[in-house]
């Protein structure tokens, strides 16, 4: 029986601290395998904790597995401490588009004692693989353990999702993984009557299966009362355009962005004036930082995981979200956002969103499209 349980609950202030530990605890528990797929891997005290459990794991017989993006190093290397905690060296395009894109990020530097690169050690032990991915995108963030636990979400092996609301789930099954890596290789079709289900966009190794917006577009359509959405980054006009289509049918929209986002704020605050002026949702503004991508449509259906609704996560990079129809499951996260919305402030005029950078707001759009 599959058991999935959401790593937060509305009284803590992050999700964030129960995903590190239960991260570290299943880590130090595994017996045969590990796969981490992510996305930013900094070298903090939570990414050096990470390494070292793996490293220890390997020194036990366990057969470790990492797929890391390469180009999410662009963030590693322009935010916070601006450590990547894997070495490697991108080319001299990718550090070249760094330094013309950088200005867009807000200044966020940390001065600490990591060392960048602290994972050689690890990624130098006979037990572990680690593959690249240069080319495209890989976005998703999941820690597999043993093929029967599956971490996966929101959030990044970075210290500051400690301060960001997000969402990670925890599932268990010991059949897990035949099932995930069939839907992850695309083998089988996802089966929407599952009451949870694994939705991929994959554009790794010659793959170019992007099931995400198409799914989330026919629930907003297929949407009777209520859609409530959360979301780090903003801008794929489509999901604007079936956000307005179901307002029209009296469907009641909310969407809760950050007060100031980490990244790409002045395009949020671009779509998001466009989207309250068209009467497609009412906005919602929290000063803490929404890094959740979640979609809860008519308080009955989940679609949450690591894909923002921009034109990033929806066209170019590949992507896992979960579909949760599960009650209890849909209860717990219904239970956070309600709390999230509450300590929200929602905007009641769009000129407040108006106040925006067009050229940075340009740049940042332009960034995603140009897939760099």
């Amino acid at each position: 029986m599959l058991k999935g349980k959401l790593l937060h609950s509305p009284e803590e202030m992050d999700g964030a601290m129960k995903t590190f530990e239960t991260v570290l605890e299943l880590i130090d528990s595994a017996k045969e395998s590990i796969k981490i797929h992510m996305y930013v891997w900094r070298s903090d005290e939570i990414g050096n904790s990470i390494g070292k459990a793996l490293f220890r794991a390997a020194e036990r017989g366990v057969e470790i597995s990492i797929t890391k993006d390469q180009s999410a190093m662009m963030y590693e290397r322009i935010e916070m401490n601006r450590k990547s905690y894997l070495p490697c060296e991108p080319n001299k395009l990718k550090r070249l588009w760094w330094k013309v894109i950088a200005p867009t990020f807000p200044d966020t530097f940390v001065e600490d004692q990591f060392v960048n690169g602290a994972g050689k050690k690890l990624i130098n032990h006979t037990n572990v693989r680690i593959d690249w991915i240069k080319g495209v995108h890989t976005h998703q963030k999941y820690y597999f353990i043993d093929n029967q636990h599956l971490i996966t979400g929101s959030i990044n092996i970075e210290d500051r999702h400690r301060k960001y609301f997000d969402y990670m789930v925890h599932l268990e099954q010991d059949t897990l993984g035949e099932h995930f890596y069939k839907r992850e290789s695309g083998q089988i079709a996802f089966d929407l009557n599952r009451e949870i289900e694994f939705i991929f966009n994959q554009p790794m190794n010659g793959a170019s299966r992007f099931e995400i917006k198409p799914l989330l577009i026919r629930l907003l359509k297929e949407s009777k009362r209520e859609i409530y959405i959360e979301a780090a980054y903003i801008g794929d006009p489509d999901i604007e355009d079936a956000l307005k289509e179901a307002t029209t049918r009296g469907v009641q929209a909310n969407l809760l962005l950050s007060e100031k986002a980490n990244i790409g704020n002045d395009n949020n605050y671009k779509h998001a004036e466009k989207i309250m002026k068209s009467g497609s949702a009412r906005i919602f503004l929290t000063p803490k930082m929404i890094h959740s991508k979640m979609v809860a449509v008519d308080r009955e259906i989940i679609f949450s995981g690591s894909a923002n609704l921009s034109i990033f996560s929806m066209c170019n990079s590949g992507e896992l979200n979960l579909i949760i129809k599960e009650p209890n499951l849909v209860k717990d996260f219904l239970s956070v956002a309600d709390y999230r919305k509450s300590v929200s402030q929602e905007v009641k005029d769009p000129g407040i969103l108006a106040n925006y950078n067009r050229k940075i707001a340009f740049l940042q759009e332009l960034h995603q499209k140009l897939k760099l």
